[in-house]
């Protein structure tokens, strides 16, 4: 049986659901795969539920969002947060750990679109710790901290989560829109190469695209 339904949580984005799934994983550590979705619009927001399984224990949960109307699912592809206020989902910790993630995975990846829109992700990361701070803190003030991880990993590492540690990783990171409209780019690349293939009556398989994709980049 599924487990209990547990309380909506309020995001800006369907990206910044699919953050909070990565971080709070199924208690014995295995990652979150979505296998049904609903959308109910209400007046000035979106419901959303999401149902997911675990990858390694097989167990069953159902997460609510409650997403901005602004955006909701049609958002901006990859787009985290369009606006100035923090995140409500995920404190300034847990932002700061996917941002490591996403700068940690890019010397791994061999495919120049997968490392753009790794960058993409590790700056809006960056940036949605930052907005937690006020105009006068270097470091990270209570209300940006909820969890005991996150005080803990702060304590045990305050230069990482100083104002300047985080602007300094910010700068050697290219600018928000220039990442986008690289990744833009890729995707409208490889959305021609299916219509393309579309019209090709050889027999030669959707997936082929990819390979040649890849080569090309």
């Amino acid at each position: 049986m599924p487990a209990p339904s547990e309380p909506a949580v309020h995001v800006h984005s369907v990206q910044e659901e699919y953050f909070y799934l990565m971080v709070h994983r199924c208690a014995c550590g295995g990652p979150w795969h979505t296998e049904a979705q609903e959308v109910q619009d209400a007046p000035g927001q979106l419901a959303h539920r999401v149902e997911a399984r675990c990858f390694k224990c097989r167990a069953r949960r159902s997460f609510h969002f409650i997403l901005d109307s602004h955006g909701g699912p049609k958002g901006p592809v990859r787009q985290v947060n369009p606006t100035c206020d923090p995140s409500r989902a995920l404190d300034a910790a847990e932002w700061l750990d996917l941002a490591q993630f996403y700068l940690g995975r890019i010397e791994r990846l061999k495919d120049p679109v997968e490392r753009t829109q790794s960058l993409l992700d590790a700056r809006q990361c960056l940036e949605e710790a930052l907005k937690f701070y006020g105009p006068s803190d270097d470091a990270p003030p209570a209300p940006a901290l909820w969890s005991d991880a996150g005080r803990a990993k702060a304590a045990a590492s305050p230069e990482t989560f100083r104002r300047a540690a985080i602007e300094a990783m910010l700068q050697r990171i290219p600018a928000t829109e220039r990442l986008r409209q690289a990744d833009k780019t890729d995707q409208r690349a490889f959305e021609r190469g299916v219509r393309e293939l579309a019209k090709d009556r050889v027999g030669r398989r959707w997936w082929e695209f990819w390979r040649l994709f890849r080569r090309n980049t």
